[in-house]
């Protein structure tokens, strides 16, 4: 599953847009349930998609209601991130183990670190910003977006098997990969010039 927003909705109520959250990519849904679900236009949602396909289609739409934990302190892991869950790690906030994101959304920012390695599945997300630190290796089975940006650091190496979007540095900054990068399949690969890859 993926997350996103309700972007239109067609007249014949089972199809319309949903707006991916990270990506900000904007796909075409599918769903006959999807009157039964209640969803509105600009509501929160979670959706099935396959990125493999050539034009993927959103289906199976289901209101998300999100939960956010803050991480501040020194906590000890490993740490699960299920789904509709988002984690934030930052303002002195440091796991010293491993987190392993499902269908939800992990953020990394400021002086917040994570000494052990990130691994995202289910379409997950992963977004390291604004200082933030991750020491480990990241490993993304099957996810929607990995995003460094704004001096978001990571040390270690980044594996993608299967993604929607590596997305390192935007208009908000460039990011910072120490380690070697690997990809076996993605849909979408973005780099700024103000991001450095592999330079220590």
């Amino acid at each position: 599953m993926a997350l996103g927003k309700i972007q239109s909705i067609n007249p014949d109520n089972i199809s319309g847009t949903v707006l991916e959250d990270e990506t900000e990519q904007v796909y075409d849904f599918s769903d006959p349930n999807f009157p039964n679900t209640g969803l509105k236009l600009g509501d929160l949602c979670t959706y099935d998609i396959d990125y493999s396909s050539r034009i993927p289609v959103a289906s199976n739409l289901n209101v998300y209601t999100p939960t956010e934990t803050e991480i501040t302190t020194v906590v000890n892991g490993p740490i699960t991130v299920n789904t509709g869950e988002t984690l934030k790690i930052k303002n002195g906030g440091n796991v010293k183990g491993n987190i392993n994101v499902g269908n939800g959304k992990c953020i990394v920012q400021g002086t917040g670190i994570v000494e052990g390695d990130i691994d995202v599945n289910q379409e997950g997300s992963l977004v390291v910003r604004n200082g933030g630190n991750v020491k480990g290796n990241i490993n993304v089975g099957s996810g929607c977006a990995l995003k460094i940006k704004n001096g978001g650091n990571v040390k270690g190496n980044i594996n993608v098997g299967q993604a929607n979007r590596l997305i390192i540095g935007d208009d908000t900054g460039g990011g910072i990969v120490k380690g070697s990068i690997t990809v076996n399949k993605i849909r979408k690969v973005s780099i700024t010039n103000t991001s450095t890859i592999n330079c220590g």
